[in-house]
């Protein structure tokens, strides 16, 4: 995947249209949905945060050094831009028919448990949890990234990604009825 990533961005770095557009249908939504979350569900503002993250894209393919994927690459940016965004205050929890937008997959275990919990105790258990432990787990299961991907878009180590990952499910496994704890949310990011 990142070898065709890769050779899209060196064509963009050269002025290829066609590259740039197919770069924004592999990664648009998964960027999408990660500055949604960071911005408390703003659509607008993440909409807003996900052009400017392709402009700077455009602008500065030639520059990109190839010390990380370019999805990895993509994300920081997207943060960054997202981070821009945001005002002093604690943003508003993504409300859960925000989740219905988001393109899925295979679900997992944690997307069965979320399925089988109440949608308004998800909810509030994700507003209850540190705005850096809800980001955590948009990068890792909305965003299906790696521990290692996750720690380079965020800046910090590896440890304090899988530290915030378990002070995470541990706050949601708190607050959510037993029969969606008991399914772990802890699938995908143990084989990592």
């Amino acid at each position: 995947m990142d070898d065709v990533d890769r050779a899209l961005l060196q064509r963009v770095a050269a002025g290829d249209q066609r590259a740039f557009e197919e770069l924004y249908t592999r990664h648009g939504q998964p960027l999408l949905a990660y500055a949604e979350g960071l911005l408390g569900g703003d659509r607008g503002r993440a909409e807003e945060a996900l052009q400017d993250t392709f402009l700077a894209t455009w602008r500065g393919a030639g520059s990109f050094e190839g010390r990380s994927t370019v999805r990895t690459w993509l994300f920081g940016i997207c943060r960054r831009q997202a981070l821009g965004r945001m005002t002093a205050h604690r943003p508003a929890p993504l409300p859960m028919e925000a989740a219905a937008e988001v393109p899925a997959g295979e679900p997992g275990p944690e997307a069965v448990a979320l399925a089988r919990a109440d949608a308004r105790a998800v909810a509030a258990a994700l507003a209850e949890l540190a705005p850096a432990h809800r980001e955590v787990l948009d990068l890792a299961f909305g965003a299906g990234l790696a521990h290692a991907e996750i720690a380079e878009v965020l800046g910090i180590p590896v440890g304090t990604v899988k530290s915030r990952l378990f002070h995470a499910r541990a706050g949601l496994a708190r607050a959510l009825p037993d029969d969606a704890a008991a399914v772990g949310l802890s699938g995908r990011e143990a084989a990592r």
